[in-house]
């Protein structure tokens, strides 16, 4: 699987979306959590309640981009999809072998 950054940008107003996603949200990550969709969403980063209104990102699981956007379905008559494939970097794995790694040449 690929890994994909997703930038969301509104085509509704952002609180006709977000009362759109909480309507549909637990359902949504029953059946990705199922392996009942093409494409899992990981994380989602909403920079709304802090006083940015244009936008959000989300972290995605998927094949190919077209999987992301079968699995987001209707919730794409309210939001766009800008999808790049990303390496992901793990800092926190990152540092723990860099500190294996100093702990060795130390010893």
């Amino acid at each position: 699987m690929k890994k994909y950054i997703a930038l969301h940008t509104y085509k509704t107003t952002p609180e006709q979306t977000w009362k759109l996603l909480g309507e549909v949200a637990n359902d949504l990550a029953l059946a990705m959590d199922e392996g009942k969709t093409p494409a899992r969403c990981l994380k989602t980063w909403n920079p709304f309640p802090h006083g940015r209104r244009d936008l959000a990102f989300c972290l995605w699981e998927a094949e190919k981009p077209e999987d992301i956007i079968t699995t987001l379905g209707a919730l794409m008559e309210h939001i766009t999809a800008d999808l790049l494939v990303v390496d992901e970097i793990d800092w926190a794995e990152l540092t723990l072998a860099a500190r294996a790694e100093a702990n060795k040449v130390a010893a």
